[in-house]
């Protein structure tokens, strides 16, 4: 599936989590819509995607100015008291624009010079362990979820065609806990 990739300036990062995110002050999209996906998706049925004439899985929103972002927006919400991120609760961190764009990357380099209290990341991509180097800097600040829906390949291609395959993801959590990354 051919995926348009367009370029824009967010006017926020952080958003206040609520509903089951309860313990996280915050969330953090680096992008809007997401690539992979994948069919049982709750954030196609979302606003952000509903009121799109593209479908779900065919545009990724690429927030360029996000690091800029950042950096202020985190400062100005230590100051308030924790910051307890999840990223990301409505894309995949690390979809494959991330190869090229490296937005999430920005982001983490960011959080190693001035890190939040906690911060979680969740993917279904191996591509973080290109990461592990600024992941290592946060030390128990950070944890990496992979989401792992099956252990049979041929259900994933059914739910999540456009997903990185189940070996790949299991590979990237060995080396990940292999260098201390939660």
């Amino acid at each position: 599936m051919q995926t348009e990739v367009n370029h824009k300036s967010a006017k926020t990062l952080l958003t206040k989590a609520s509903g089951f995110l309860e313990g996280y002050s915050h969330t953090l999209n680096p992008y809007t819509g997401c690539a992979f996906a994948c069919s049982y998706c709750y954030v196609r049925q979302m606003p952000v995607a509903l009121f799109r004439m593209e479908s779900w899985g065919t545009w990724v929103d690429v927030k360029a100015n996000a690091a800029e972002l950042l950096e202020n927006e985190l400062a100005k919400a230590k100051r308030k008291g924790p910051v307890t991120i999840f990223m990301s609760s409505a894309t995949d961190p690390y979809q494959p624009s991330e190869y090229k764009e490296r937005i999430t990357r920005s982001l983490l380099e960011v959080m190693s010079v001035q890190p939040p209290d906690f911060l979680f990341v969740q993917t279904r991509s191996p591509l973080v362990k290109r990461d592990a180097d600024l992941l290592e800097l946060l030390g128990d600040r950070v944890r990496v979820s992979m989401t792992v829906e099956t252990d049979r390949e041929e259900v994933r291609r059914a739910f999540t065609p456009s997903a990185p395959p189940i070996p790949a993801r299991l590979t990237a959590l060995r080396e990940l806990a292999a260098r201390g990354i939660p």
